[in-house]
């Protein structure tokens, strides 16, 4: 009943609202802020995957779609493509790290010393083994490097270290870190201890790991309930941290300050046995839920380009309600991640449809759910698409716009990579921005959007982001996107309350506008520069 109330009162606020948009012609600004003022309420209670609040938000987009005339491309004639997930939610008494060197048994104390995540493959994880230090674990053709050539890792438990070498370039570096699980079965390994390192420490405090404990691992199943990517083959895996790793190493009678430095310097650490073994042990509680994406197409007007799709994607979901927060908001309302996101797709859509001239190629709308548990809306997408994947010529992904300020710069995360550079930067120049370089390479962002899920299929894609300015004093009012990010990402105070621009919001919307409609309108097909790394990864 309660849940029945509330349905009522989400819906009643988003008829009230409908209803008001339609007697009044209104800018994009207000358009934009009012589909902020619905997306990142508290009332939707921060559009976990899987809840009421997220299933609202689903239906607000494809109501939005319907009334611009975009046709239903989801599954059985409508908007949505529902995903089937199978979950994992550790059990937070349970694990237990244990290790043995020179006869003799240590421990390493949960939370302060090590963390594990849920096992989406297993109730029961049981990891038993001897441990070889296996540098980053990455194995990388393109760059001509290997940590694993010549250690052997059949039926040991890898210890690698986070992050990657400093020397590679972002992307490429960072699809390899995010890939080495499977370099690492590939060699045999049937577990993984990962140590923090003091860049990744930086990025991301060891820490911060206690935040996520009550939130479930979310994998998305086939037809037969098999979940993907979930690597079955290892049997277990933890994370350390910096301190702990130096006592691991220790007792190894290794010095891991020494390999930091090494990496330091530019140099590859060099794999080794251990000669200890290591005991890991934990449970998972398992589970099911659904979640939608929403679907749409615009059709192209030229008869043969109209069967090609250019598709634009933003992510619905945000992380909910935290668990780890005692006192206060504990509502994590996603305003820039990802509100502003879907505001500003739903806007391009409006431009695009109300502009009175449909482009050659056809538009493909994709909202997707789960990109915060590791981009698998997307990735479900990608591999069940609703048009032939062959014909969708480029991807352009809208995720966490920062619009706290008045910024005249935009970051286009991979467009150095394909022919898609020279549309973006026109488009920014038109609208007075500046298109500058990635200034943060050793966040690997490219990869870290759902645009990642399409490019594994070869498709060129592009991530364009707000910048602030060049030396740039902010008013009293105004807040820089890396103040955004220390204070406010992935926290209740990301929300409506912060200072959004809503015109220079406008602004953004027109240039992607304007690139999308230039990319459906080339003779040509967007192309991966042929020395880019990205032209050699495709999995179709």
């Amino acid at each position: 009943m309660k849940q029945n109330w509330y349905l009522l009162i989400i819906f009643g606020m988003f008829l009230v609202q409908a209803t008001q948009a339609e007697k009044t012609q209104v800018t994009t600004a207000e358009r934009f802020k009012a589909h902020m003022d619905f997306l990142a309420s508290d009332l939707l209670r921060g559009r976990d995957t899987g809840s009421v609040g997220h299933e609202v938000a689903a239906q607000y987009i494809a109501s939005e779609f319907a009334k611009m005339g975009i046709i239903p491309a989801g599954e059985h004639g409508s908007y949505q493509q529902r995903v089937e997930f199978k979950t994992a939610l550790l059990n937070a008494d349970s694990p237990s790290f244990t290790y043995e060197a020179s006869g003799k048994a240590f421990k390493f104390e949960f939370l302060d010393e090590f963390v594990v995540g849920a096992d989406i493959n297993r109730e029961q994880t049981t990891l038993s083994g001897e441990l070889v230090f296996a540098g980053f674990g990455i194995e990388a053709p393109f760059l001509h490097y290997s940590d694993l050539q010549e250690i052997d890792l059949k039926g040991k438990i890898a210890v690698i270290l986070s992050g990657r070498p400093n020397h590679f370039p972002s992307e490429e570096g960072a699809h390899y870190s995010r890939n080495r699980y499977q370099a690492l079965i590939n060699q045999g390994a049937i577990g993984v201890i990962s140590v923090k390192t003091p860049v990744t420490e930086k990025i991301r405090a060891f820490s911060r790991a206690r935040e996520g404990l009550g939130r479930p691992r979310i994998r998305w199943m086939d037809q037969h309930g098999i979940a993907q990517n979930s690597y079955p083959e290892i049997l277990g895996s933890a994370s350390i941290s910096i301190e702990a790793g130096k006592k691991l190493f220790k007792k190894a009678g290794m010095d891991l300050e020494a390999v930091f430095e090494q990496i330091e310097r530019g140099e590859q650490p060099k794999g080794q046995n251990m000669n200890i073994s290591a005991h890991i042990s934990y449970r998972s509680e398992h589970n099911s839920l659904s979640s939608p994406n929403v679907v749409g197409i615009l059709e192209g007007s030229d008869d043969k380009l109209k069967h090609e799709y250019v598709l634009l994607s933003a992510h619905t979901d945000h992380i909910g309600v935290s668990t780890h927060i005692e006192l206060g908001d504990k509502i994590n309302n996603g305003a820039m991640d990802n509100a502003a996101g879907v505001s500003t797709l739903l806007e391009m859509a409006q431009q695009i449809t109300q502009s009175g001239q449909r482009p050659k190629r056809s538009i493909l709308f994709v909202m997707v759910t789960a990109e915060e548990k590791g981009l698998l809306g997307s990735d479900y997408f990608a591999n069940n698409p609703t048009v032939p994947l062959e014909s969708i010529v480029a991807n352009v992904n809208l995720d966490m716009p920062v619009l706290t300020n008045a910024f005249d710069q935009l970051i286009g995360f991979g467009a150095q990579h394909s022919s898609l550079w020279g549309v973006i930067e026109s488009a920014a120049e038109k609208n007075g921005m500046h298109l500058i370089p990635d200034p943060v390479p050793e966040q690997g962002i490219f990869v870290r959007s759902d645009q990642y899920s399409f490019i594994k299929k070869g498709i060129p894609a592009v991530f364009l982001v707000t910048a602030d300015k060049a030396n740039q004093v902010f008013e009293p009012h105004e807040i820089s996107s890396q103040e955004f990010m220390v204070n406010h990402y992935h926290k209740p105070s990301d929300q409506l309350d912060l200072p959004i621009n809503y015109q220079v919001a406008a602004k953004f919307v027109e240039i992607n506008a304007a690139i999308a409609t230039q990319i459906a309108n080339d003779e040509n097909r967007p192309e991966w520069n042929k020395d880019s790394f990205f032209s050699t990864i495709t999995e179709r």
